[in-house]
């Protein structure tokens, strides 16, 4: 099966995450080398390695050094208890408070900013970027420019605050992008353009479109994270 198209990681990925549901693989099962799924498809090896990179975010298969690659679940893991997050209470305190505390800052850091804190914001947005393109998470880049928003404000003390939640912040960012990579309404390059326009306002300085454009981002991670949350 011959496939292309601008986001062929993404194709190759649902096909394998098909297959997969529909027991073509049980879990425990190798799946062929990416030179094997290269010649099946009609993609590169790139674009395999980001297939599969994307699922391992996921959680479906596993990569064991010189061993393979295995199916590790056939249903992708999101927002489960007693793994990063406690309680449904600790997520939504965590995303009241980032909702409370990142509004103000960044409307201070576009007021406030300088060349060195815009420098810091398009190396951050320059990895997001690249994780777009080749199918990882992106979280870590996700976390460094929230901080620099707050560096961006000039307060010392936003910065401490969020660096002491900036485990639990990284977390939530994670599970948030894995299900950016396979939610069909959602992608990773909507997220991207979320961050890009919180930049180009605080580029701008123009503080109320800095503000409206990091409430309307958070209010879609709100709704992402609630809507995939799992008790168990």
């Amino acid at each position: 099966m011959n496939i292309s198209n601008p986001k062929i990681y993404e194709q190759v990925a649902d096909i394998i995450l098909e297959n997969i549901k529909s027991e073509d693989y049980q879990v425990g099962d190798k799946l062929p080398s990416i030179q094997k799924l290269s010649k099946q498809f009609g993609v590169s090896t790139a674009s395999v390695r980001e297939a599969l990179n994307a699922l391992r975010t996921i959680g479906v298969i596993e990569m064991k050094q010189g061993y393979g690659t295995f199916i590790k679940q056939i249903e992708p893991t999101f927002f489960e208890f007693g793994d990063k997050f406690n309680s449904l209470v600790q997520i939504k305190e965590l995303l009241e408070l980032r909702e409370i505390v990142e509004s103000a800052t960044v409307a201070n850091a576009a007021r406030y900013r300088n060349k060195a804190d815009l420098e810091k914001l398009a190396t951050a947005l320059s990895v997001m970027g690249e994780a777009v393109i080749d199918g990882t998470s992106g979280e870590k880049a996700d976390l460094e420019f929230h901080l620099a928003i707050a560096h961006a404000a000039q307060n010392s003390l936003l910065v401490e605050l969020l660096n002491n939640i900036s485990e639990l912040m990284q977390n939530s960012m994670e599970e948030t992008r894995k299900i950016f990579i396979y939610d069909k309404q959602k992608t990773m390059t909507k997220l991207l353009e979320e961050h890009e326009m919180i930049y180009h306002a605080i580029l701008e300085q123009d503080d109320k479109t800095a503000v409206k454009a990091m409430q309307s981002h958070l209010l879609e991670v709100k709704q992402t994270i609630l809507a995939n949350f799992k008790e168990t």
